[in-house]
């Protein structure tokens, strides 16, 4: 229930003000119209529909919406640059949601054939989508190095490890406390995983105290400049929870949404 509630939420927050009945056909839109991007006509007609028909139905939600974002970008190439709009929209949303497959599915341009497009069009869309290119599955992961909030030097592309847990949280989010409980308590994460968190918090004294009450083993930062830290950057870190999971060559293997999306890699992966 909390993961689709998480879902709920983005597609709610999405919209300016959902019809009274949900319009599924998109067939009387002018994709053309490059207006309508500015009155967010556009968005929310686009965002209802993919709400219609893909949050219905949690167990095939990735699935369902890949199905609709097909029919969507099929009618916003006749526009580049509301296709572009489009994308970038959507790129953003489903990140917010870690819905990591779609995501990677939106960088492979849907219903754009090579030779479609011209070079200067190309390079729009690339520099839409370079953000999100360096951290889907397949990447290597950016490197890290730093000081824990214990004074401990780390290099990520010097540690060792098999596997690697990396972890973005807020320290006043619930849900993130729970993810963090879990990898805690279900992983040997002095063997199998080693960890790595990047903090969201007010000062330092408040993640000392909450790694140390949740007795978070591996190594821990802050950075006081939050969401323009380096490693929220690099990773390109829109909201929080977000985790990678990175194999021995710092490869992004897997970008779960909660413990049951990393259960069920680790399970397949043993």
């Amino acid at each position: 229930m909390k993961k689709l509630f998480y879902i709920l939420l983005f597609w709610l927050s999405a919209v300016s003000l959902l019809p009274a009945q949900t319009e599924s056909d998109l067939g009387d839109l002018d994709f053309n119209d490059t207006s309508l991007i500015s009155n967010n006509v556009l968005k929310d007609r686009i965002v209802s529909y993919l709400y219609s028909t893909a949050c219905i139905d949690e167990a095939h939600f990735d699935s369902l919406s890949m199905a609709s974002l097909d029919r969507v970008f099929a009618k916003a190439k006749v526009n580049m640059r509301v296709y572009g709009y489009v994308l970038e929209l959507m790129l953003n949303g489903y990140t917010n949601m870690g819905r990591s497959a779609v995501t990677d599915y939106l960088l492979n341009y849907p219903q754009l054939a090579e030779g479609e497009i011209t070079m200067e069009e190309g390079l729009r869309l690339d520099s839409i989508t370079e953000p999100y290119q360096k951290v889907r599955v397949g990447a290597k992961a950016p490197d890290f190095s730093g000081i824990t909030i214990d004074g401990k030097p780390y290099h990520l592309y010097d540690s060792k490890a098999e596997r690697i847990i990396v972890f973005f949280w807020s320290a006043d989010c619930e849900y993130c406390h729970d993810f963090l409980t879990d990898i805690r308590k279900k992983l040997d994460l002095k063997s199998d995983f080693e960890l790595i968190t990047f903090a969201l918090a007010d000062n330092l004294d408040e993640v000392q105290a909450t790694v140390k009450r949740m007795r978070l083993p591996g190594y821990h930062f802050y950075d006081e400049q939050r969401w323009d830290g380096k490693a929220f950057l690099d990773f390109h870190i829109t909201s929080t929870p977000t985790a990678f999971v990175l194999d021995a060559d710092k490869t992004i293997v897997c970008k779960p949404y909660d413990w049951y999306e990393l259960k069920l890699y680790i399970n397949e992966n043993k």
